[in-house]
C-alpha cells in the first residue's frame, strides 16, 4: 500500500447563515476512496491512487489524512467549493 499524502493547495472563508465564518480548503490528495459496493464500477467502487482534489469545510486537520479527494482537477474543486459555498472568498 502507498502512503496516503494530503497538501493544501488553496485556503478560502464562507460565512455560513450569513453568520458563522468557515474556513473552506482545497486538498491535493494521493487518493480516492472507492464505495467498496459490489453493485458499483470498478471506477466508483475501487480505491485508486493517482491525483486528487478535496474540499474541506471547516477546520482542516491533517492528522489522519485519508480523506482522499473526489474531483479529477483543482478548477472541479473550486467550481464545487463555490456552488455549496456562496460568497466564498478564497485568500
Amino acid at each position: 500500500m502507498s502512503n496516503i499524502t494530503e497538501e493544501v493547495i488553496l485556503r478560502g472563508t464562507w460565512k455560513y447563515a450569513d453568520v458563522v465564518l468557515k474556513d473552506v480548503v482545497i486538498v491535493k490528495s494521493n487518493f480516492k476512496a472507492g464505495s467498496g459496493d459490489y453493485q458499483d464500477c470498478a471506477d466508483i467502487r475501487d480505491d485508486q491512487f493517482g491525483i486528487f482534489y478535496g474540499v474541506r469545510v471547516g477546520e482542516y486537520l491533517n492528522k489522519s489524512p485519508f480523506h482522499g479527494g473526489g474531483y479529477f482537477t483543482l478548477e472541479e474543486a473550486k467550481e464545487y467549493a463555490s456552488k455549496v459555498c456562496s460568497g466564498l472568498e478564497w485568500l
